[in-house]
């Protein structure tokens, strides 16, 4: 991918950008949104739990879907395995386990220590939109990590939370709204296949779709890597979780390059904390922990997934810095070139930094579970392949 040239957007019709920095911020838009809808709502979602955010969407999808608006919900079938682990344990669809996701959440289970739960409760909200005439449900989609919402063909809102309480009340997340500029109408056309990626554009999507990029050839992951390669100045990153060896080598070659490197993190994150620690230690020691390198641990879940370079661009989306990420998990993020919008993003990762510790070496992470975490990625990816 060719440099962007970051003096002159590409003339498109213009569009707006809002942070939603945190899930009571985004998700009082979400809802905001959905009750003004007046044609169609999209939701493509990875994690919708049983607990009271989750049956507080149903409730208002089912709402709409009433008063005469077209409810198309597209949720990942893999995502069930996080549902049985963590929070509520309850997923909103996928009551009945079956063979292979029992065995493997029980894995799930035992690896990190969180007894979850396999004993589903029956969802009448579930069943109710089932049933409704204008609700088009998919629920066996699989490796759709997306999280993302459409409203009348006209306004998008994505980025990195869930449907579930821990993502609106607790975790550390970005959504981003975009309107005008024909932003679904763009986001159609790549998930469809009928644009390329355009790092010239004041806005585009960085897209890893089964569909669009079988249609494009294009690599999600070479694209994300280039921007970074790209960096000239800072680089500014939120990020859920790491592992991925070819997004550690960009963030070491940006930071033998003179790049100020800041990177916040969970301390310890849900799931995959182990790679997440060995991917730090790693940019520490092959960079010799340099002033230019900031690594900052935070207490909270960070959830988030954003980016911002030199001040000039910023991406935020679903997409972790991660094997699964970057080659097999469906993924969507928006990157625009509107400075404010950049500087806004810089600014609430560096607000959420101030709660962190600096990383130092030794970091706590194990080898055995190290290796562990790498072996439930690879069996996920063999998953992939055959779906």
């Amino acid at each position: 991918m060719s440099s962007p040239s970051l003096a002159a957007p590409a003339a498109e019709p213009n569009a707006s950008f809002e942070l939603l920095a945190g899930g009571p911020t985004a998700y009082a838009r979400i809802f905001d949104r959905i009750a003004t809808a007046r044609r169609s709502i999209l939701v493509r979602a990875f994690e919708w739990r049983d607990d009271e955010t989750g049956r507080d969407l149903a409730r208002a999808l089912l709402a709409a879907a009433d008063r005469g608006v077209n409810v198309t919900i597209i949720k990942d079938h893999v995502g069930a395995y996080y549902e049985y682990l963590e929070a509520s344990n309850q997923s909103l669809f996928h009551k009945d386990v079956e063979l292979v996701q029992r065995l493997g959440t029980w894995v799930l289970m035992g690896f990190y220590g969180r007894w979850g739960s396999l004993r589903q409760t029956p969802s009448p909200l579930a069943d109710a939109m089932r049933a409704h005439p204008r609700v088009r449900l998919v629920t066996d989609k699989r490796f759709d990590h997306s999280k993302l919402y459409v409203f009348d063909d006209q306004s998008v809102i994505l980025g990195g939370m869930g449907i579930g309480d821990d993502f609106r009340h607790v975790n550390i997340d970005f959504m981003v709204e975009i309107t005008g500029g024909r932003a679904a109408e763009r986001l159609a056309d790549r998930y469809e296949g009928r644009a390329s990626f355009d790092p010239e554009r004041s806005f585009d999507y960085l897209l890893h779709s089964v569909q669009g990029c079988a249609a494009t050839g294009e690599s999600m992951a070479a694209q994300r890597l280039a921007l970074i390669n790209d960096t000239r100045e800072r680089l500014t990153i939120a990020m859920a979780y790491l592992g991925d060896p070819a997004a550690t080598d960009a963030l070491v070659a940006a930071v033998r390059r003179g790049v100020r490197v800041t990177l916040l993190t969970a301390a310890r994150a849900n799931v995959g904390g182990d790679l997440n620690l060995a991917a730090c230690a790693a940019l520490l020691r092959r960079t010799g922990g340099p002033e230019n390198l900031r690594i900052v641990l935070h207490p909270t879940m960070v959830h988030g997934k954003a980016l911002v370079g030199d001040g000039a661009w910023a991406t935020v989306g679903s997409t972790n810095f991660t094997v699964l990420s970057h080659g097999d998990y469906e993924e969507v993020d928006l990157y625009c070139r509107d400075r404010a919008f950049a500087r806004e993003v810089e600014r609430a990762i560096e607000r959420e930094a101030l709660a962190g510790s600096p990383a130092r070496l030794p970091l706590a992470y194990k080898p055995i579970r190290l290796a562990i975490e790498w072996g439930v990625s690879a069996y996920q990816g063999r998953k992939r392949a055959r779906h």
